[in-house]
């Protein structure tokens, strides 16, 4: 039988507005497979936690910067993905899934723009201003590719050496192109000394709203890389 795929003690209120999409974790299951210590650096909900079905013995930690998401899942460490407090080589393996530096960065906004857009900020599911070092808060630009490079650069030091790192991501569409996002982070890793094992596109169409709405990129990436 399969889990039901909603974190525990989730408040609706206060939800992730990008969670992982359900039809990723079993990739990431396969992906993993053998792991006996699985880290997501940007853990929101807590919905890496969910892997334990198809991995009953692995152990997961999670950390999120936002106390009301780290709240929602009671396993889910408060602190920040650029200052991990586990000691190298401690995990083999890193599960987890970015900000895409897509609209979802953007401030708040007022209630009658979010009814008119169809889009939900991190800012707006909050109620409020995010965390400065939560990648979150910026756009597909410098500041967001530095904080990134920062927290794979954290990554690597608590993953020991042929430790595994299961990336998913996915490009967006700005000012009507396509912005090399999942590029972008697969390069930056391999300049970190990370290996592509595998890397697969899972269908995983946006929401049809707001600007952009007829032009959606139509999957997500799921890329397995192995550290040296």
């Amino acid at each position: 039988m399969q889990p039901s795929l909603i974190p525990p003690h989730t408040n609706p209120a206060k939800a992730h507005p990008a969670p992982y999409t359900d039809v990723l974790l079993t990739t990431f299951a396969r992906m993993l497979r053998g792991c006996q210590r699985i880290l997501d650096p940007f853990g929101g909900t807590g919905k890496v936690f969910l892997l334990e079905h198809w991995l009953p013995e692995v152990q997961i930690e999670a950390i999120e910067i936002e106390p009301e998401w780290a709240a929602l899942h009671p396993r889910t460490t408060l602190g920040n993905a650029l200052a991990l407090p586990w000691s190298d080589g401690h995990f083999d393996a890193i599960c987890t899934s970015p900000t895409y530096g897509n609209r979802l960065a953007d401030s708040r906004r007022p209630e009658t723009s979010i009814w008119r857009t169809g889009v939900t900020t991190y800012a707006d599911k909050l109620g409020r201003a995010l965390s400065p070092d939560n990648t979150g808060a910026y756009d597909w630009g410098d500041h967001y590719r530095d904080l990134h490079h920062r927290a794979w650069m954290e990554a690597r030091r608590v993953l020991q050496p042929g430790g595994r790192f299961v990336l998913n991501v996915k490009d967006h569409i700005r000012a009507g192109a396509q912005q090399p996002v999942t590029e972008w982070h697969i390069a930056t890793l391999k300049d970190l000394d990370f290996v592509v094992q595998e890397h697969v596109q899972i269908g995983c169409p946006g929401m049809r709203y707001g600007r952009n709405s007829d032009r959606r990129i139509e999957y997500e990436s799921v890329i397995l890389l192995a550290r040296n």
